[in-house]
C-alpha cells in the first residue's frame, strides 16, 4: 500500500535538508538535487529516499495507517466536543455576568481573552496528541 504525502510532509523534509546543508553535510548541488526530489515526491518512500544517508533525521516516518487515522479522527472529534461545551459554558457565564453586574471593560476583555487562550491551548494540545506516534 502506497502512502501519499502532502505539502506538510514535503515542507518538513525540505526543512530537514536545509538543516543538513547548514551543518555542512550537503553541498549546494546535493541540496538542489534532494530538494527537487523532495518537492516532486508523491509517496513516503520517495520522500525518505531524498533524506537517505543523513544522520539523525528529525522527520518522522510518513506512515498513516488506518488505525492511526481513526485515532487522530477520534482525538479531533473529542477536542471539538470539549471545545464546544467549553465555549457554550463560557458564553453562558459571560451572559450571566453581564446580567448580574452590567457591562464592564474588564468583563468585555477578560471573557474573550479567556476563550481565546483556552481555545489555543486546547488546539495545540490536540495537535501534539495527534502527532505523537
Amino acid at each position: 500500500m502506497t502512502i501519499l504525502v502532502g505539502d506538510r510532509e514535503r515542507d518538513r523534509a525540505a526543512y530537514e535538508l536545509q538543516h543538513h546543508y547548514r551543518d555542512g553535510r550537503l553541498t549546494v548541488e546535493e541540496l538542489a538535487q534532494r530538494l527537487e526530489a523532495t518537492l516532486r515526491a508523491r509517496d513516503g518512500a520517495q520522500l525518505r529516499s531524498a533524506l537517505r544517508d543523513l544522520p539523525g533525521s528529525r522527520l518522522r516516518q510518513v506512515r498513516q495507517t488506518p488505525a492511526r487515522a481513526l485515532r487522530n479522527a477520534a482525538i479531533l472529534v473529542g477536542t471539538a466536543v470539549v471545545w464546544l461545551f467549553w465555549s457554550v459554558s463560557l458564553l453562558a457565564a459571560f451572559v450571566a455576568w453581564l446580567a448580574a453586574n452590567g457591562p464592564s471593560v474588564g468583563a468585555l476583555l477578560a471573557f474573550p481573552a479567556l476563550w481565546l487562550v483556552s481555545s489555543w491551548l486546547l488546539w495545540t494540545g490536540s495537535r501534539r496528541r495527534r502527532l505523537r506516534p
